[in-house]
């Protein structure tokens, strides 16, 4: 009873979105849920705002637009289909589970945006029109399962980072990457950065001098040991 009654809140936001198309949106308000159990449920060019639950138990939910989870929001992918056309943006809880998310082609112009830390087991971009896919900037997208980047001949998808800085991309242990027609900036990397390892180093006046003072603390060890032997 209580998820029907989530459901049917989130379908009222939904139809007073509808009613003011100067800001529609599709909402799930906070407090509910939003469960796709099968099937397929599309939101057209409608942006989705998450801050309550949506939940992708099977089946697939799309959105020809932009889908943000918000702060108090929760999206839980289950072993279902996500689509959006346009950005996609968390500050809220992002839980892969087995399912895939798909950026594609959608009705916000030739752009989407990958916003916030995202986890994914499966993640498609691919677009037939030459998209532009933005990764943020830093090591705040990673893929689990398999990696999809799809272009068209002649049109292939572009990925930059959002800043001036290196945007990875990072991959699981067992994960994979299928990739065509694809375009990456110079600062976009496709698998974690490898760490840079400082280990300090002694220059030949530095290893002298540790020789010197190891010398001198074996020699003072030894002095100790020899005037605490009991004398005959």
């Amino acid at each position: 009873m209580k998820s029907i009654f989530r459901q049917m809140a989130a379908m009222a936001a939904l139809c007073c979105g509808l009613a003011a198309p100067a800001w529609a949106q599709f909402t799930i308000p906070a407090g509910s849920s939003f469960d796709v159990p099968g099937g397929s449920i599309d939101m057209g060019c409608l942006p989705v705002q998450v801050e309550g639950a949506l939940n992708i138990i099977s089946g697939q939910f799309s959105t020809t637009s932009n889908l943000n989870v918000a702060g108090t929001g929760v999206f839980n992918g289950g072993s279902g289909l996500l689509t959006v056309g346009g950005d996609l943006s968390s500050s809220g809880t992002f839980n892969p589970g087995a399912g895939t998310v798909a950026l594609t082609d959608g009705c916000t112009g030739n752009t989407s945006q990958l916003s916030g830390t995202l986890v994914f087991q499966n993640l498609t971009l691919s677009s037939t029109t030459g998209r532009t896919f933005v990764i943020p900037a830093g090591t705040n997208i990673t893929v689990l399962g398999t990696l999809t980047l799809q272009g068209a001949p002649g049109q292939n998808i572009q990925l930059v980072s959002s800043g001036g800085g290196t945007a990875v991309i990072n991959l699981g242990p067992g994960a994979t990457v299928n990739q065509t027609f694809t375009s990456l900036a110079g600062n976009v990397q496709i698998g974690g950065a490898v760490a840079a390892t400082n280990i300090p180093t002694l220059s030949e006046y530095g290893l002298m001098l540790l020789a010197l003072l190891m010398g001198m603390a074996a020699f003072w060890q030894r002095q100790r040991h020899v005037a605490a032997a009991p004398r005959s």
